[in-house]
């Protein structure tokens, strides 16, 4: 226990008292933080669309260069499938709906034989 010692000791009591003021202020500083994150985000973003708008590309907004045809194709294949997919799915809610509303009219017959 030597002059090297206490140092160490005062400096860990300095950083214990020192902690109760300095973590209000960093939780104080996240919501800046995170709002000047978003500020940059909403820039590069509304800089990007300008881009896409000077260099005539029309309504395509995504980032980077428009998609090549054969990747249209696929997109179209890719719709084609979605809209089989809704067919479908509109098919078996009319099914499920068909199914309640006969339910219901059976029901009804029943409650007029027995009433």
């Amino acid at each position: 226990m030597g002059a090297g010692s206490a140092p160490v000791w005062r400096s860990s009591v300095v950083a214990l008292c020192l902690l109760p003021v300095v973590v209000p202020l960093v939780l104080l500083g996240l919501p800046l933080l995170c709002f000047a994150v978003a500020v940059v985000r909403f820039r590069r973003r509304r800089r990007r669309m300008k881009t896409a708008v000077t260099k005539g590309s029309g309504c395509y907004m995504g980032g980077g260069e428009r998609p090549s045809p054969e990747r249209e194709e696929d997109g179209g294949h890719r719709a084609a499938l979605l809209h089989k997919y809704l067919q479908d799915q509109m098919e078996l809610v009319g099914a499920k709906a068909g199914k309640k509303n006969s339910m219901r009219a059976q029901s009804k017959k029943a409650e007029f034989f027995y009433n």
